[in-house]
């Protein structure tokens, strides 16, 4: 991955998590999502791949923009409260505390909080080294 690549997915990622670039939330919502990275280290047995681990944090009301990982496995368990989550051509679906769910790569999600109470979630993708942790795409038609 060149050095301009690199910047330009982190700043993207960080555009889409709240980390103070552009405002990843719902425009009611009071504050972004925040991400906290725990790690973002080489796959031991491949290192063509990465794994990155992190927790976010979505204020009530916030959503995240349509979008995938590209070519990334995607295990998202909620720490604490409910995660709204939609797939595109699926109705959304409700995640509570102590769930997990797995995202194949490349499907158009998105996330949101739709309670009045913070949701937490600890997140671990599996991604190709040389693609962007996130891609925003256009909303399902």
């Amino acid at each position: 991955m060149t050095m301009k690549t690199a910047i330009l997915a982190i700043a993207f990622a960080c555009s889409l998590v709240g980390a103070g670039l552009v405002s990843a939330r719902d425009p009611q919502s009071e504050s972004p999502v925040t991400a906290e990275q725990l790690i973002a280290q080489v796959l031991a047995d491949d290192p063509s791949k990465e794994v990155v681990a992190q927790v976010y944090t979505f204020p009530p009301g916030a959503v995240l923009p349509w979008h995938i990982h590209p070519d990334a496995h995607e295990i998202a368990y909620v720490l604490e409260g409910t995660q709204t989550f939609e797939r595109e051509g699926e109705a959304p679906k409700e995640i509570p505390t102590g769930k997990a769910e797995y995202l194949a790569p490349n499907v158009v999600h998105r996330g949101m909080n739709k309670t009045d109470k913070p949701v937490r979630m600890f997140v671990v993708r599996i991604k190709p080294k040389d693609k962007p942790l996130v891609q925003e795409v256009p909303p399902p038609q």
